[in-house]
């Protein structure tokens, strides 16, 4: 979105972009889930996504339908996929945040080059099109073979959602795969990545210790700090060659 603004470094009235959000009711099953706060776009991916990342589906089979309204999304799912035990997360953005369900491991035979990670990284940041003109957004990135799908969008936690939604419709082996992110990646995020089976995590920014409890826990590769030459592995160091 495009709109005037004052530029004070120098007086000058100017047009510039923002970064545009709207909420997004997401109902399952008939029960209203979360309010989210996200970017236009991709919305079915969101909640395809959110329900992979939550426990509520293990795959598209489980979905029965999706209803999409103006400011909603109702999706119903086989009955038995959406017992689960939920909490309320810190994140700024409302809504509800499964806990890792015990005994959860991801098993994978992935193997990836530092240097990969780092020159996909770049390719992230350069297909990021919105955050070079709003700086607003968060950018994340889905890595299969050598295709880089990127997702941008105001909460972090959707870009999550939106690309492993993207990632069901497209039938992609998660376990081949890994995620690349923009910004700080807390427990939450890495039990999203865990359910849909992805073994590799890593972001230009930092990790939390939720998300390395997680990723210990889950038996997934957790990498922060991807800048120029540089990474920090926190977890699962034998996936990195």
């Amino acid at each position: 979105m495009k709109i005037k603004v004052t530029a004070y470094h120098n007086g000058e009235e100017i047009e510039d972009y923002v970064a545009f959000e709207k909420d997004m009711e997401l109902v399952i099953n008939n029960s209203p889930v979360a309010t989210i706060k996200l970017s236009p776009g991709y919305e079915k991916e969101f909640a395809l996504g959110y329900c992979l990342g939550e426990g509520f589906i293990s795959g598209l089979c489980d979905v029965k339908k999706i209803v999409m309204g103006e400011n909603s999304i109702h999706v119903d799912v086989r009955e038995s996929k959406a017992e689960r035990e939920r909490y309320i997360s810190s994140e700024c953005l409302s809504g509800w945040r499964t806990r890792i369900k015990k005994g959860m491991k991801v098993e994978s035979d992935l193997k990836v080059k530092s240097s990969e990670i780092i020159e996909n990284m770049k390719e992230m940041q350069r297909k990021s099109e919105v955050w070079k003109l709003t700086g607003g957004v968060h950018s994340s990135a889905l890595v299969i073979d050598r295709e880089v799908i990127v997702i941008e969008d105001v909460s972090r936690h959707v870009t999550i959602d939106k690309l492993l939604g993207i990632g069901l419709k497209r039938n992609i082996d998660f376990s081949k795969s890994y995620i690349l992110t923009s910004g700080r990646i807390p427990g939450d995020m890495v039990t999203k990545i865990a359910e849909a089976g992805i073994p590799l995590a890593a972001t230009r920014t930092a990790v939390l210790y939720s998300g390395i409890n997680v990723a210990r826990k889950s038996g997934i590769t957790l990498v922060g700090f991807v800048r120029k030459r540089n990474m920090n592995i926190y977890t699962c160091r034998e996936r990195i060659v």
